[in-house]
């Protein structure tokens, strides 16, 4: 006799027609979603492209949280910034020393080796108003200069361009006091300088003509393109480029042929060559600092 055993249930035959259907299936539960007054405006006014690119936005920084890859280039991507603001704001000036050092902006006959850029405020350059006072009272007794009453009694503004750096119709106030510095801020903080006593194209005389601004360091004349900064630009001058002078509606080009790096104190740069008509363009040297001056001479074409 087994120990189990069990009976098969009786299978029931149901005809076809005599079965019966399951029931309709029970309808979904409705969500219902409540709208305050300014949601429900909006609604009814479409959807706007401030959604679209806000549903975009968000989808792209869910994409970004679940991305191992992007959890790797993000922080890779920013790093590089970093570096790359800091070379741009730094490099600049060490460049400039070092060429200053191998004699690159000394030159008369080859191009110089491209400089760079500027800084307003608390960078820019700015050698002091004593230091134009003995300036003009050493070139006054040099000599050198020829007394010029068209040229020194002249009160106005001129335009001065450089195609070549692509500075263009850069304003220049004649005669400024440059012993002055209130004076002398006050118009470089909006173009160029003609230093006070030196000649101007509209005149006979065989003078020098001076004309001067700001440097600095950093690259804020590349981003912003404030004049005020326009010649942290010339130590990319090249012999031979010319300068154009426009002055009471007569234009006065010039080419230069020399450029050099002097000391605050040479004088050279203010008087000029006795009676010979040159154009000189002066900055301080490196961008921003005003321990030396970059120079650019050029003569009338």
């Amino acid at each position: 006799m087994s120990i189990y055993s069990y009976k098969k249930a009786p299978v029931r035959y149901i005809p076809r027609e005599e079965r019966v259907l399951p029931s309709e299936p029970a309808p979904e539960r409705e969500i219902v979603l409540e709208y305050s007054p300014e949601q429900l405006k909006r609604y009814k006014s479409g959807v706007t492209l401030w959604d679209i690119l806000a549903g975009l936005a968000s989808e792209f920084t869910d994409a970004l949280i679940r991305s191992r890859v992007a959890g790797l280039l993000v922080p890779v991507i920013l790093i590089l910034f970093g570096v790359n603001i800091i070379y741009r704001e730094v490099w600049p000036e060490i460049e400039q020393q070092v060429k200053y050092a191998l004699g690159y902006y000394d030159v008369t006959t080859v191009p110089l080796v491209a400089g760079d850029y500027v800084e307003r405020a608390e960078f820019l350059s700015n050698p002091g108003s004593r230091y134009f006072a003995e300036l003009s009272e050493e070139a006054e007794e040099a000599h050198v200069l020829i007394p010029d009453p068209i040229s020194n009694n002249y009160q106005g503004r001129f335009k001065l361009s450089i195609p070549s750096l692509g500075l263009d119709d850069l304003p220049v106030t004649a005669n400024v006091d440059s012993g002055v510095q209130e004076t002398y801020d006050a118009v470089l903080n909006s173009g160029l300088a003609h230093f006070e006593g030196t000649g101007l194209p509209i005149s006979n005389i065989e003078n020098n003509i001076v004309v001067y601004g700001h440097s600095s360091s950093g690259d804020y004349y590349e981003r912003t393109g404030d004049i005020a900064g326009a010649f942290s630009l010339l130590n990319k001058i090249k012999i031979g480029d010319e300068i154009e002078v426009e002055m009471e509606g007569q234009m006065y080009r010039y080419r230069v042929y020399k450029s050099k790096i002097v000391q605050p104190d040479d004088i050279s740069i203010i008087t000029g060559q006795k009676d010979t008509r040159t154009l000189t363009l002066f900055t301080c040297f490196p961008n921003g600092n005003s321990a030396n001056r970059f120079v650019a001479i050029a003569r009338p074409v």
